[in-house]
């Protein structure tokens, strides 16, 4: 299950994300984001993880093929939480893309915000 966070607006789109994220949540969230790119002409994304979603395997199957077709178009991406899993994911794949990815402690998350907004009118 998602939310799309009322302090998203421009390029800049938050989510949060909690228990089981189907196949058409993810969908969904990527939609919204493929929107504001297309929009905005790129996007800055935060995803609120307060417990670790279970994703079932068609929802990894989306979220990779986005991040094929649209790594170009992410700027920045924010993970929030309290996992040392999410953590650890998150330093790996900012280490295997070219997003800026970062995390941020669940008590972080305006510092998280603020980051994404950090240049926008670059």
């Amino acid at each position: 299950m998602y939310e799309k966070l009322d302090r998203s607006g421009g390029r800049v789109v938050g989510y949060q994300v909690r228990d089981e994220l189907s196949e058409e949540d993810v969908e969904a969230m990527l939609q919204d984001i493929e929107e504001t790119i297309h929009e905005e002409g790129s996007a800055r994304v935060l995803v609120y993880m307060p417990t670790v979603p279970v994703p079932d395997l068609d929802a990894l199957d989306e979220d990779i093929g986005f991040w094929l077709h649209h790594g170009d178009d992410l700027e920045k991406y924010a993970v929030v939480g309290d996992n040392r899993l999410l953590e650890w994911v998150t330093d790996l794949e900012d280490r295997v893309t070219d997003v800026d990815l970062e995390y941020f402690g669940a008590a972080d998350l305006d510092d998280a915000w603020e980051w994404l907004r950090e240049d926008e009118t670059a």
